[in-house]
């Protein structure tokens, strides 16, 4: 029997580890491209094409009082690129993401009840082990 626990999973932005997660969906990471596509010829003949894109996409969901919301917004100031490293030890999955840069802030907003803020990170090289 297997057990998930939230905990199990560390998010590591520019040597930082990310607290203070939002409910739900916390973390997500996923290739900007699929890894193959195909063309069909008029006789049926199939032609595998391979993408060269290494790029992806990080998405963290963060409660606003997050310690780690200044330290995102530093690194979206500051224009220059880090690395992100997500961990789940009691899977063994770990994903990367080299040369990154945080694509916009999230929106202000307010309303009745607290509100996750979205960070979206663009990685230029994405990598699933």
């Amino acid at each position: 029997m297997s057990v998930h626990n939230f905990k199990n999973t560390q998010a590591v932005v520019a040597g930082n580890i990310l607290t203070g997660f939002a409910d739900g969906d916390a973390i997500s990471a996923e290739p900007n491209e699929d890894k193959w596509t195909q063309t069909v010829g008029a006789d049926g003949n199939v032609t595998w094409n391979e993408s060269n894109n290494e790029t992806g996409t990080f998405t963290f969901k963060l409660k606003p009082e997050s310690a780690s919301v200044p330290i995102l917004l530093q690194l979206y100031k500051s224009g220059e690129s880090f690395d992100v490293m997500l961990h789940d030890t009691s899977l063994n999955k770990r994903v990367t993401g080299e040369d990154c840069r945080i694509q916009k802030l999230p929106p202000f907003t307010r309303a009745e009840e607290v509100e996750a803020l979205e960070y979206v990170i663009l990685a230029a090289h994405y990598k699933e082990d």
